[in-house]
């Protein structure tokens, strides 16, 4: 009886250790937009994701990931700024496709996939295609091209 409580904690180890090898890591990553200065030719100056190094050009921005890590993609505007902004797509732009998918539409708000592809040090270059509701009470679109690493 002792050898099956014993095996039992072991095997209950063993699922629990493997579970935590394979987690999924949830990344967010605000994209944070100067909507009311806006344009197709500044965008490296009027967007940029939070937590983004000071020194990094947005176009020029990798976010790190793993396998099954879910990332989460959302945009707001920049304080003091009125213009409001919204998420369209993902859209893979060339290299791997790390969410096996072409494009990922906005819903709910944000855009949301699991890396499912890739091997370590691959990258996918991927636009962001957001609106931005300009001064007429017309959405203009602009679009952001950073990257994505696969880690491991």
């Amino acid at each position: 009886m002792k050898s099956i409580i014993r095996n039992s904690g072991l095997l209950l180890i063993i699922i629990l250790f493997s579970a935590n090898i394979n987690a999924q890591k949830k990344i967010e990553l605000m994209l944070i937009v100067k909507t009311d200065s806006i344009t197709q030719n500044n965008i490296a100056e009027t967007c940029r994701f939070e937590g983004q190094p000071a020194d990094t050009n947005i176009e020029d921005y990798v976010t790190e990931v793993s396998l099954n890590d879910e990332v989460k993609w959302k945009a707001d505007q920049a304080e003091n700024n009125d213009a409001k902004v919204k998420l369209v797509k993902f859209q893979h732009d060339s290299g791997t496709k790390l969410f096996n998918k072409d494009s990922i539409q906005m819903k709910n708000g944000r855009i949301k996939g699991d890396i499912v592809n890739g091997n370590a040090n691959e990258e996918e270059k991927y636009s962001l295609v957001i609106r931005v509701k300009d001064s007429n009470n017309d959405w203009q679109e602009y679009t952001i091209d950073p990257k994505l690493k696969l880690t491991q």
